[in-house]
């Protein structure tokens, strides 16, 4: 795909080819040029700069991106430093076994298996740097712990069936941050962030942010040696934009997406980032050289609602989870020097359901009223299932027992305020009751047969012990006492907003991260790290695979080009 593309949807323009090096006026130079200052970017520039090589690194907004916002969350393991202190014993020889049937073929084993071994020396550059992870342990499965515990089971290794091929093993490190900022599970990502951007800078990265990627440039050869970026031309119309991003960003913060009823707040905020775009067009062109190599980290597509349409239509009524920076320019950037890209229609949504515990002990069932998945497992192997083999809908079907369980289950402090006000706002106003499971079927639009059957079954499975879904007995409450209710998970429900964010990018060499072509050759002087390539979290999601993909692959970057003669 080129820039001539109707389905381009960037501002990005085609590359420029330049015969000599010298023709274009350079305004600033550096041996490593980071566009997109993340998770990926930062680490890839903190070692660049631990290797000996100059950094400047750019991004389009104030930096941080979707790492910054995230739940602050790396997932490590192999024997790390804060799972030893907590007693949590691990290999990556299990890492690896867990691991590989969560991506799949996505990476070669040959990758997967040194991405467990670098794990817990990943953990400890990071603690190096000043990144604060602590060993209080939540052992038991939840999408996300208490605020006062920083270690635990991100992902699917307490389900049954996984457990039969690894042992469990928590890998969820968390960044540490004070009791009521810990309470949210939105923008704690600083903690990882935070302190290695201020190592960088200290080492002598430059960082120049509002500074926009809109064109590659290469040589002769077709190595990339530099890039064209926008910045603004006045301190008036980069102040207006800033107030206006400020303003947006407040209500987004206030009202993320996964709080139901955000919607309405999301969309002013994105009515005020597009009136801040448009004084975009007071800027003017900026030209970097790169001595060794340009690093693409600028995140994933799902803020570009329609590469996200042409590629995922899917999950086009999911919530974009990210930031704006999510815009997919960094793909194309590498598109514009023939780079490659694989798994763009491959997203993963996040459909949460525990806590509280007790709703996942109830049963989920399709349209057709068919269960069709373990409720205890991790809400992105829920989410994705549902969204890609059940059109995206799915009801949660319990009794009057359950629903008063899983109410005491959220009450105080027992869970985070956005997990408690879910489930409350759900259990009063998101629920269909009937006294028969009969009339529940037909208020919900299912056949009656199917789901009385269905009930039975999973009746009789809490009784045996014996799910063919791999549920364990103690997971599986019986559905039977009157009134019999169902909540709405799927992405049609109002009140359970169920949270999105794509996998796809760019092909890179997976020994060195530089970009390949379609033929699987290296271009020269590109290289792409976290999502902006294909990587350990391009396949199925686990919470903090993403950001530990990208600190993987920003570093492993940093150490090809440091091997790159200028």
């Amino acid at each position: 795909m080129t820039p001539q593309d109707e389905h381009w949807y960037t501002n990005v323009e085609p590359v420029h080819k330049i015969d000599n090096i010298n023709a274009i006026e350079w305004d600033v130079e550096a041996d490593v040029v980071v566009v997109g200052l993340g998770g990926a970017g930062v680490a890839c520039a903190l070692q660049s700069l631990e290797l000996g090589n100059s950094v400047i690194a750019i991004d389009k907004f104030e930096g941080g991106g979707a790492t910054k916002a995230s739940g602050g969350v790396i997932y490590a393991g192999g024997g790390t430093s804060i799972q030893k202190a907590a007693g949590v014993e691990d290999t990556p020889e299990n890492m690896f076994n867990y691991l590989k049937m969560e991506i799949g073929e996505i990476v070669s084993d040959t990758c997967l298996q040194e991405f467990c071994d670098q794990s817990a020396e990943t953990v400890e550059w990071m603690i190096g740097h000043n990144v604060d992870m602590r060993p209080t342990l939540w052992p038991k499965k939840t999408s996300f712990p208490g605020p006062t515990f920083f270690l635990y089971h991100s992902d699917n290794s307490l389900i049954p069936t996984y457990k039969a091929n690894a042992e469990p093993a928590a890998r969820g490190h968390r960044g540490y941050a004070p009791l009521e900022q810990s309470k949210k599970a939105t923008n704690l990502g600083g903690a990882f962030y935070h302190p290695l951007k201020d190592k960088a800078l200290d080492m002598g990265m430059r960082f120049f942010d509002y500074h926009e990627a809109r064109q590659l440039i290469t040589d002769s050869s077709g190595r990339v040696v530099g890039l064209k970026v926008l910045r603004f031309a006045n301190s008036d119309s980069k102040n207006k934009y800033l107030d206006l991003r400020a303003k947006a960003h407040k209500l987004m913060v206030r009202f993320p997406a996964i709080i139901p009823g955000a919607k309405f707040f999301l969309k002013r905020a994105i009515k005020m980032l597009a009136q801040a775009s448009k004084l975009e067009t007071a800027r003017e062109a900026v030209f970097i050289k790169a001595h060794k190599g340009v690093l693409l980290s600028s995140g994933g597509f799902v803020f570009n609602s329609k590469m996200l349409k042409h590629y995922a239509p899917k999950y086009t009524r999911a919530y974009p989870l990210g930031t704006d920076g999510d815009n997919g320019a960094g793909i194309r950037l590498g598109q514009t020097a023939g780079g490659a890209v694989a798994n763009m229609d491959r997203m993963t949504a996040w459909r949460f359901i525990n806590p509280p515990l007790s709703f996942a002990k109830g049963m989920i069932v399709n349209l057709s009223g068919k269960r069709f998945t373990n409720e205890m497992v991790y809400g992105a192997t829920l989410g994705v299932n549902m969204v890609e083999n059940h059109d995206g809908e799915a009801w949660m079907i319990m009794d009057k027992a359950i629903l008063n369980k899983a109410l005491e289950e959220v009450e105080g402090d027992k869970a985070l305020d956005f997990q408690r006000q879910l489930a409350q706002l759900n259990a009063r106003f998101g629920t269909k009751k009937a006294k028969t499971l009969a009339q529940l079927a037909h208020k919900i639009g299912i056949p009656s047969q199917a789901l009385g059957a269905e009930v039975a079954a999973y009746n009789s499975f809490a009784k045996s012990g014996k799910d063919p879904f791999g549920k364990a007995a103690d997971d599986i409450s019986t559905i039977g006492i009157a009134p019999f209710i169902a909540i709405n998970i799927g992405l049609s429900a109002k009140l359970f907003p169920c949270p999105a964010l794509t996998l796809g990018g760019l092909k890179v060499d997976e020994s060195s991260g530089a970009v390949l072509d379609d033929r699987n050759k290296s271009i020269g002087g590109l290289y792409a790290a976290g999502r902006n390539a294909i990587g350990v979290a391009s396949w199925n999601y686990v919470s903090g695979l993403s950001i530990a993909d990208g600190i993987y692959s920003g570093r492993r970057a940093a150490r090809s080009m440091a091997k790159s003669k200028a």
